[in-house]
């Protein structure tokens, strides 16, 4: 009769990484940290003690342009993380060095991208949040003049509206406000499966 195998000593578990866990919320957006800052992130500023605290803002065309106020530094950091420089900023960071040149190849053809996919989801993975009754397409975005920045991001928050800023195209306002507690809140009910309807007794 053959011996019963030995069991296998059981694998020690792999705790999460608290620095991944720190710059990638939940809602999928990576955050931009600096040593600078007294709130910890990039362009996010504590400026008070009450219950919005932390404040927004970004140095474009030569003027600084303010983003709303906050409760938490990381709700802040979301927000900025959405706007064209957020964005920039990150993929500054995440690019990859420049690699030496190799030898030609032949080139591979092109792949046009799924314009649906490409409508609802950008590269930053933020999904956006349309709505028809916006003349830009999408909710809390309005089209607001014909300049270089026409588009207007606004939110009603604790009896006040609180404007986030002026962006060149619908997408990037669009992205802004997805970002807010506001957006991550209509996102979350927008996705949120149906109530399912009690059984017959």
């Amino acid at each position: 009769t053959p011996r019963p195998a030995k069991r296998a000593a059981p694998l020690p578990a792999v705790p999460p990484s608290s620095s991944a866990a720190s710059s990638k919320q939940s809602s999928g957006v990576q955050l931009i940290r600096s040593e600078r800052s007294n709130s910890g992130f990039k362009n996010v500023s504590k400026l008070s003690s009450g219950a919005t605290p932390f404040g927004v803002q970004v140095y474009r065309k030569g003027a600084t342009v303010k983003l709303g106020r906050y409760a938490t530094a990381e709700e802040g950091a979301r927000v900025y993380a959405a706007t064209p420089e957020g964005i920039a900023d990150l993929a500054a960071r995440d690019a990859p060095p420049t690699p030496r040149p190799a030898k030609r190849a032949a080139p591979l053809p092109a792949v046009p991208p799924s314009s649906s996919a490409a409508s609802s989801k950008q590269s930053s993975g933020v999904q956006l949040i349309r709505s028809e009754r916006s003349n830009s397409g999408f909710k809390n975005v309005s089209k607001l003049s014909s300049g270089a920045t026409p588009f207007g991001v606004q939110v009603y928050r604790k009896g006040a509206t609180v404007k986030l800023g002026r962006y060149a195209t619908a997408e990037e306002g669009a992205r802004v406000y997805a970002a807010t507690p506001e957006g991550i809140a209509d996102l979350a009910a927008r996705d949120a499966p149906p109530t399912p309807r009690p059984a017959k007794r």
